[in-house]
């Protein structure tokens, strides 16, 4: 499971009734094919209506691409230069990438 950081940010902002969230996210020790799951309640929302992240990157440096799949709560990594998922099983903790959630 991947670890979520709030501390990044200094507080929440609100913008009318939407809720903006600036986090830090480190991936999960065995990535999950299909994707990384992340429910709102864990930024502390109650829905994720846009979760946009940096690319996330590693010590040597190498990038990761992360999207956010809605439609099942998911995060899925991408190698960049393939365009394809990565695959199941492999240990993604030592990537780690900023994002900004906004939802109700």
């Amino acid at each position: 499971m991947a670890t979520i950081d709030l501390t990044v940010a200094r507080s929440r902002d609100v913008a009318g009734v939407r809720r903006r969230i600036v986090g830090q996210y480190t991936g999960p020790a065995s990535y999950v094919a299909g994707g990384d799951a992340l429910l709102a309640t864990e930024l502390g929302l109650g829905t994720i209506e846009f979760l946009s992240f940096e690319n996330a990157v590693n010590a040597t440096p190498v990038n990761r691409l992360l999207t956010y799949d809605h439609a099942n709560e998911k995060v899925v990594w991408v190698i960049p230069n393939t365009g394809a998922e990565v695959a199941g099983a492999v240990d993604l903790s030592g990537f780690s990438a900023r994002f900004e959630a906004i939802g109700l």
